[in-house]
């Protein structure tokens, strides 16, 4: 609105004389500042998905929505070259709130606890007077996901205005009016949603991190367009609060600045290390004490550039100091398994000691027990995060953030029947890894409680079987049969070489060898998907057992619904049967798995 005016005034001094000229120039004085980043970030915004919610007041005003969507467009139009990110509303909610301004945010909270969304915005009634203090028009916290604003005071605002504008028409005094409406409210926006990324209040009143509201407000600092850089790209990438306000707090104390208001400076520092100690309470060990933080940070610096030696020189000094903490030798031992590795024997004393300060905290486990796995140490690395399992159950809180940690690392390793264990003992049989392991199972004819293959062995027989389907896929026939009778020898009766030998059998034209490979899997472990889908393509080449092989593709997509060749030619079967009511609903069923229409 303000460069719409800005432009229309350009255009009326070029037409006009002196007196117009005058006229303008009088007018644009009484125009609120434009926003604007002073340093764009480069490449394509991304989206952050935020939803609106408006209490009765709000909803009662004339064109409210019309007014809070033209207010978010103008905050986004700042945001999106100052930290790349655009606000985008996926739902607008009617909030049956009621009280003053402090308790909103609480209730705020308790509507809509905010998961999948980036922000949860609360507009509130707007007050009987026209307030200056940002703390009066809005509310946050730091870190937190819910915003509140109070709506634009529409007399209050208006009378204030009015005794600072000259005599006006309606026309200019409407659009002067509006565009002080959007840069207020559009600036008490950005200011509470910068505070919740853990920005730090601003000396200067013209940047809209002061205390207070200033129509001269364009921008943020430098410095803080870095830390709420920061935190918005933690928060696109999931990171956790642990590690958004890790990252703050590093930076914050890294570089101080003489900008930030000191008191809130202190605030918000005070806020991110809660944060922090509450994660780590979790974790059994201690916290490290408050006194070594600066220290620490130059030690993680000196490990983050490789210089091992220093780091643990400078860490050792502190160690020194409090020989006790478990958190410092959990530190230590991070280290020195990134450098010089699992196998050093002080790597294994650092982690061993962090374990005896901390009997209870399955960490020093997880650590190790994932750097033996990265060296192929199954065995070395089940004992590890065995012991981890033990201990989680005894962690005082978050206690599924460790088992999903462990699920994790038994899944990197390819470890079905270890994961599924977690995952049962953690009660999280809807996690969507449970899905994953199971289509692994399936795609690769892995049968579940089988002795056909021990569970530190099944990463390796997956890599068998798609090691023999790609030599297969590659036509190298004579190097597939190769690999699938080394294979045989290790793991004989496994259904997934079964299947990926009908595979070979079947290209090569053998049918009837494909059949009974395809027949073995299937004895084994009907839920092969690749034998079912392989035993539905032959049955289809015989006008007689047609309707066999659409069972077959039926239950290969039912048990491995990832499988786009059986819905492929279950599709053509289908079209081939004239059985147009079944290909409809694949076809939809086809959509909605994959995102794109199933191929004629």
């Amino acid at each position: 609105m303000q460069r719409a005016l800005a432009i229309a005034a350009a255009a009326l001094v070029a037409c006009g004389g002196p007196q117009l000229q005058e006229r303008v120039a009088d007018l644009s004085q009484h125009l609120p500042a434009t926003l604007e980043a002073q340093n764009a970030r480069s490449g394509d915004p991304r989206t952050a998905k935020i939803r609106v919610w408006a209490d009765p007041g709000v909803r009662a005003l004339p064109r409210w929505r019309e007014h809070v969507s033209d207010q978010l467009d103008y905050a986004s139009q700042l945001l999106t070259p100052l930290l790349g990110v655009r606000l985008q509303v996926e739902r607008w909610g009617e909030w049956n709130r009621t009280g003053e301004l402090h308790e909103a945010l609480r209730s705020l909270a308790e509507a809509d606890p905010g998961e999948g969304a980036m922000f949860v915005i609360g507009y509130v009634t707007p007050s009987d007077k026209a307030h200056k203090v940002m703390s009066q028009l809005g509310d946050a916290q730091t870190l937190g996901k819910h915003v509140v604003v109070r709506a634009w005071a529409e007399g209050p605002e208006t009378e204030k205005l009015a005794a600072t504008l000259p005599d006006l028409g309606e026309a200019e005094r409407a659009e002067i009016l509006g565009a002080h409406r959007r840069h207020k409210q559009a600036v008490v926006l950005l200011h509470h949603l910068a505070i919740a990324l853990g920005g730090i209040a601003e000396a200067d009143a013209s940047w809209i991190l002061h205390p207070s509201y200033s129509t001269q407000q364009a921008g943020f600092a430098e410095r803080t367009r870095e830390l709420l850089t920061q935190a918005i790209d933690n928060r696109l990438a999931d990171n956790g609060e642990e590690v958004v306000a890790t990252a703050l707090l590093e930076s914050i104390e890294k570089s101080e600045w003489g900008g930030w208001i000191p008191a809130h400076r202190d605030e918000v520092t005070r806020r991110l290390r809660n944060v922090i100690d509450s994660h780590r309470a979790g974790k059994v060990a201690t916290d490290i004490p408050p006194a070594a933080y600066d220290h620490l940070t130059r030690v993680k610096e000196l490990a983050r550039r490789g210089d091992t030696q220093n780091a643990i020189a400078d860490l050792d000094n502190v160690i020194s100091a409090y020989p006790g903490n478990a958190a410092l030798h959990q530190l230590k031992c991070e280290i020195l398994l990134a450098k010089p590795g699992v196998g050093d024997k002080a790597t294994r004393t650092a982690c061993a000691r962090a374990g005896e300060l901390a009997p209870g905290d399955p960490v020093p486990h997880f650590l190790v027990g994932e750097a033996l796995a990265r060296t192929g140490d199954i065995a070395g690395a089940r004992a590890e995060l065995a012991q981890a399992q033990a201990k989680i159950a005894n962690l005082p809180t978050n206690p599924e953030d460790a088992w999903r940690r462990l699920i994790a690392i038994y899944q990197a390793m390819g470890a079905l029947t270890w994961t599924e264990e977690v995952i049962a003992q953690a009660q999280l049989e809807n996690d969507p890894v449970a899905a994953q392991v199971a289509q692994i199972r399936a795609r690769y004819g892995v049968p579940r409680g089988t002795k056909l293959v021990r569970p530190e062995h099944e990463a390796a027989l997956v890599a068998a079987v798609k090691k023999a389907l790609e030599l297969v896929y590659a036509s190298k026939y004579a190097e597939a049969e190769k690999a699938l009778r080394a294979a045989d020898r290790r793991w004989p009766g496994a259904p997934g070489l079964a299947a990926a030998r009908c595979d070979l059998l079947l290209r090569r034209g053998q049918l009837a060898g494909a059949r009974a490979a395809c027949a073995k899997a299937l004895a084994t472990e009907p839920r092969t998907s690749w034998a079912l889908y392989l035993s539905g393509v032959m049955a289809l080449n015989d006008p007689r057992t047609v309707q066999t092989g659409i069972t077959q593709l039926q239950k290969a997509i039912a048990v491995d619904p990832e499988l786009g060749q059986a819905w492929r030619t279950l599709g053509k079967a289908y079209q081939r049967a004239k059985d147009h009511a079944a290909l409809e609903k694949l076809a939809k069923d086809y959509q909605a798995q994959f995102g794109q229409a199933l191929p004629p």
